[in-house]
């Protein structure tokens, strides 16, 4: 009877592990929270491009620019590392880096910034109302520094990313504190439709 009993409970223990390695409960879970994908902006190759174009597809967004010094840069490096990780089903992931900077991030100049990543990540453009509005829309704060002798600026922008899903609806949160364990975790579970 006691060996029974302690199988039950190992069996009990080893299913409840199984069942929180796949839940979305690594990352922050942000369905039904955040707005659904949506957006008219030009790409680096001076398409007009919409969210409606990327639906089938999941989908990382993230507000930078290309003069970051850090954040954007650590971000894109990691999430290319991830997506090789997460392996095949990252192959319909599409990264889009969308300039906070538009003055200064022309199309040619997003274009040579993304090809560094790979290529699943687009970089985006528009001006400088319709970013503030998207920024606002999905909750994420930038600003600007005061202009030096050269034109030179500093761009404060927020580090978040956000990941929706192939029908646009807003999933999961990156944050600079999540780790690439968690992310890729997530990131399959999502690709999967397992969460």
């Amino acid at each position: 009877m006691k060996v029974f009993k302690g199988l039950s409970v190992l069996m009990i223990s080893v299913l409840l592990i199984a069942c929180a390695e796949s839940e979305p409960t690594k990352l922050t879970n942000i369905k039904g929270l955040i707005p659904d994908l949506e957006f008219e902006l030009s790409d680096e190759n001076n398409k007009l491009v919409t969210a409606k174009g990327y639906l089938g597809s999941t989908v990382a967004v993230f507000f930078g620019f290309t003069s970051c010094p850090d954040i954007c840069p650590t971000t894109m490096h990691q999430f290319a590392s991830i997506l090789k990780r997460v392996g095949e089903p990252a192959k319909s992931v599409k990264v889009l880096f969308v300039s906070v900077d538009p003055k200064r991030d022309s199309a040619e100049k997003l274009k040579k910034y993304t090809e560094i990543f790979g290529p699943a990540f687009i970089g985006l453009r528009g001006e400088d109302s319709t970013i503030k509005e998207m920024t606002k829309r999905y909750r994420v704060t930038f600003g600007y520094g005061d202009e030096d002798k050269e034109g030179n600026y500093e761009v404060s922008h927020s580090g978040a990313m956000f990941i929706f899903d192939v029908r646009g609806k807003a999933r999961l949160l990156v944050t600079q504190g999540s780790s690439p364990e968690n992310i890729v975790m997530d990131l399959h579970a999502l690709l999967e439709e397992t969460i």
